[in-house]
């Protein structure tokens, strides 16, 4: 049975692709035809469709399947995987990265809510139980509460719109942003549908190797909800548009966390974060194990990308018509320590 749902899994994630690529495309010409910010399309708009996935994904471990530990591995999984996304795109496009332009106000605020957010994940996920904010007849750890708002600040601060250039302005579509708008929504919906499907179908799979639920999320849900961001950034940064795409992945991230924050406001036999509570003597649960790896590789790998950020930002836009040999190398490099971060979780 395992073999047929591998098969089930990889259809799935296949169709998963299909629509991204379309979402993709549609924001780019959103951007090209409006005057919204690219960084407020790919971090607010597309980020949270992309997201979608891990949003019902999540809903349905909790709701459907009860198994709240798949909702932690999904959340620290994906972002880790997305990091790993942006960090091949750096890789590939290293040249097209160089020459783009970057709406750094917008991004730099969504470094910041990802901090602050990884920070209160850091507290609880190392901080024993009883020094949590949660009250011990409540369901609810308002670290939770706290993740929620922060993300509500985050975009209600960014940046909404920028200034177009001329040539930027020509119809490069013969859809209308009506047309255009619609199709992203249609997408948006089977995204969700098949979100579902690929939950149920992870479920079968772990059952079916015994593995563990943590372990699971962060492995094959991971992986299937994070490909709309993969495709979806590949297509962005294939057209140039380096700014949307970084919004996209950056956005996804900050999103993700929002899942904790709403998957643990419809638990009510218990808090989420509960599951990953470090115990104060030994990490001997594997989902602690795996949700410390995952918060600690991430934290490592979104501070190199801010400091080519400002890198970029302070050196390399100074000098646009020079070669600047040495900042491709160093988005190579950033590039690969982005995309290592998954890769080490697997192995260790």
């Amino acid at each position: 049975m395992a073999a047929l749902y591998f098969v089930l899994y990889f259809i799935l994630a296949g169709a998963l692709v299909f629509l991204s690529n379309k979402l993709g495309q549609y924001i780019d010409l959103l951007d090209k035809k409006t005057k919204v910010s690219g960084a407020f399309l790919g971090g607010v708009l597309l980020a949270a469709v992309t997201s979608l996935p891990e949003l019902f994904t999540s809903f349905s471990s909790i709701i459907l399947f009860n198994e709240k530990e798949l909702v932690i591995g999904n959340v620290l999984g994906s972002n880790l995987f997305n990091v790993l996304v942006l960090g091949g795109c750096l890789i590939i496009f290293f040249n097209t990265f160089r020459k783009s332009k970057i709406d750094y106000k917008s991004h730099f605020s969504t470094f910041l809510g990802l901090g602050i957010i990884y920070g209160l994940m850091c507290y609880g996920t190392f901080v024993p139980r009883e020094f949590q904010p949660q009250p011990e007849s409540w369901p609810i750890n308002f670290i939770c509460v706290f993740i929620l708002i922060t993300y509500g600040l985050i975009v209600f601060f960014q940046p909404k719109q920028e200034e177009k250039e001329e040539e930027e302005k020509e119809d490069v579509s013969p859809l209308s942003v009506k047309q255009i708008i619609i199709r992203f929504t249609i997408c948006a919906i089977l995204l969700v549908g098949i979100s579902i499907l690929i939950t149920y179908v992870t479920t079968l799979l772990q059952d079916e190797l015994h593995l563990d639920a943590t372990f699971a999320g962060a492995l094959f849900l991971a992986i299937a909800t994070s490909l709309p961001e993969l495709v979806s950034c590949a297509t962005l940064c294939k057209k140039g548009n380096f700014n949307a795409a970084f919004g996209d992945i950056l956005g996804s991230c900050l999103f993700n966390f929002c899942i904790i924050g709403l998957g643990e406001l419809i638990s009510f036999d218990g808090s989420l974060l509960s599951q990953v509570i470090y115990n104060g003597t030994a990490l001997k649960d594997q989902a602690v194990y795996d949700a410390v790896k995952m918060t600690i590789l991430a934290i490592i790998t979104l501070l190199f990308i801010f400091i080519l950020l400002i890198v970029k930002k302070n050196i390399s836009d100074k000098k646009p018509n020079e070669k600047l040999t040495w900042f491709n190398v160093l988005t190579i490099v950033i590039g690969l320590i982005a995309t290592s971060g998954y890769l080490i979780y697997l192995a260790i």
